[in-house]
């Protein structure tokens, strides 16, 4: 689509252009739209401490400006016109973006832009970085931080002169540090890269998104405000730091007999069958049921070097049967039947693309997923559906927050890339937890809810298309106990279930045993130049 592109001083950030790079196939910039004259007033005396955090927390390397290249681009530069801190853009200007037939505006540049007569030919397309139904206005993040909300939103929205108060094509969310601002604002710009092409997409479908209502318009903080918020962070890194150093998430499997999807949030573990975890092992997470229903895989945490393994439970007893992938870093084992052959998927992100392993004594070889070689893919979970195989991951840099689907005619690949990756922008539910089920015609997918800690529960959606070009879903129910805190991943098998949880307990070696899991497993990727075969 032709579109005209508003910058400053021929200047851009980084995540700006990272987000025009990802949109470039739904894009084509005609002309560039340089303003020259951009001011914001500053009250220093009012807002001196809020300057202060903003220079360690929202300049960082994403918002730090560079030139743009324009050598194949036309470049209409101009003064805007200032109606008190509204800018408007010149007629003069807005005559060469209609001489090409260009109706779509990208605003990376200028400030609060008034929408008068003249400019509503036109469809501006702006990012703000909140969600507008709670927090409109600026600074970015600040608020959200402020009131330890469990996550950011981001919008794409065309512009109208109700501050953040237009109309919505794109909607996403990003992880809140709540310890961090500086490590919020990279999270939050880093996500920003994939929301414009899913605007401008969702711009020609005539798709929009929907909201109930406008919230507050934020002003930047005053001085005394900036000290509450600073305590806030400092009490909360305090704590942080704390909990890392003497106390562990203590993890186990528990599995019931006879339970329906509706009953699973008002689940105790002491109604269910709990594993004694071997004494080799700190904890047992990650269940998953055998194809053929005979064991339970689980990941085992090894208590000396703290990498996972993938050991196998007897279905009855749960007790331990043997090992099934040890000497790197090994979690998640999903399990698959194609044809007559079982397999295991499990997540080796640390050390290698996605393989899978048949689970067959006679044959242990290693298969590489073609197409994906290139990717370390964090919980990866693989459905068949209309004779097609999709697989949902999450990538290294943003499992948290982002979840990606890749596609392909056969188990083994070569798979392609899904067109609205990423498919889910939400720390609440992004990342997979366990087994795509078919229910009663319907596809439900479980994912996690990392907004205030790993592993603080599951949410239920409703898979509502997915094809090679089409993905959504929506929030239906989440999983949760009354009694311990968790699950994290999830797997049924006719009228049983199995899940994990966790209990925090005190340890004065739970610093160390976090330090020592990050050095084996740094230790484990320098040694591993091909993923280790599993031994039986």
């Amino acid at each position: 689509m032709k579109t005209a592109l508003i910058v400053d001083n021929l200047t851009l950030t980084e995540w700006q252009k990272r987000a025009l790079s990802h949109a470039s196939d739904v894009m084509d910039i005609e002309i560039i739209l340089n303003c020259q004259n951009t001011q914001t007033k500053k009250n220093f005396l009012k807002h001196f401490s809020y300057y202060l955090i903003n220079l360690t927390a929202l300049q960082n390397h994403l918002t730090r400006k560079s030139k743009l290249n324009f050598d194949y681009k036309t470049v209409v530069s101009f003064d805007s016109l200032y109606d008190g801190n509204w800018q408007t853009l010149p007629n003069k200007v807005l005559d060469e973006v209609e001489k090409r037939g260009i109706k779509l505006i990208i605003k990376f540049g200028m400030s609060l832009l008034r929408i008068n007569k003249a400019t509503s030919k036109f469809d501006i397309l702006s990012f703000h970085h909140g969600n507008p139904e709670k927090y409109r206005g600026r600074p970015a993040g600040f608020y959200e931080l402020l009131n330890n909300e469990e996550k950011l939103g981001l919008v794409v929205q065309k512009l109208s002169n109700k501050v953040d108060g237009g109309t919505i094509y794109a909607k996403a969310y990003a992880k809140v540090v709540h310890h961090s601002y500086k490590k919020t604002a990279i999270n939050f710009f880093e996500k920003s890269e994939f929301l414009l092409r899913k605007a401008i997409q969702n711009y020609l479908d005539k798709s929009t998104v929907n909201i109930h209502k406008l919230g507050k318009n934020y002003k930047l903080p005053e001085n005394s405000l900036v000290v509450c918020f600073l305590l806030s962070l400092a009490k909360r890194k305090i704590a942080r730091l704390f909990y890392g150093m003497f106390f562990e998430k203590k993890w186990n499997i528990v599995k019931f007999k006879k339970v329906n999807l509706d009953g699973l949030n008002k689940l105790s573990v002491s109604s269910g069958s709990v594993p004694s975890v071997y004494k080799k092992y700190s904890f047992y997470a990650d269940p998953f049921f055998s194809p053929k229903g005979d064991v339970i895989l689980v990941e085992a945490m090894n208590a000396k070097n703290g990498l996972g393994e993938i050991v196998q439970l007897d279905m009855d007893s749960l007790e331990m049967k043997g090992k099934l992938l040890e000497g790197a870093h090994y979690s998640y084992p999903f399990t698959l039947k194609d044809g007559e052959m079982e397999y295991i998927l499990p997540e080796v992100a640390s050390h290698s693309s996605p393989y899978i392993v048949p689970l067959s004594p006679e044959n242990q070889k290693i298969l590489q997923l073609e197409g994906l070689e290139d990717l370390r893919l964090v919980d990866c979970t693989i459905i068949k559906h209309d004779e097609k195989y999709f697989l949902f991951g999450g990538l290294q840099s943003s499992s948290s927050d982002c979840l990606f689907l890749y596609y392909s005619k056969n188990l083994l690949g070569p798979y392609k890339p899904h067109p609205k990756n990423p498919i889910v922008m939400d720390p609440k539910t992004a990342r997979m937890g366990g087994r795509i089920v078919a229910k009663e015609g319907r596809l439900l997918r479980f994912g996690q809810n990392n907004c205030f800690g790993y592993g603080q529960g599951l949410v239920v959606n409703e898979i509502n298309r997915l094809s090679p070009t089409e993905y959504e879903e929506s929030c239906i129910g989440e999983i949760g106990f009354k009694d311990v805190k968790g699950p994290h991943t999830i797997d049924l098998r006719e009228d049983m279930a199995i899940l994990d949880f966790y209990v925090e307990e005190l340890s004065v070696l739970a610093g160390y045993r976090r330090l020592a899991a990050r050095v084996f497993k740094k230790l484990t990727v320098r040694k591993l130049s091909k993923p280790r075969k599993h031994n039986r």
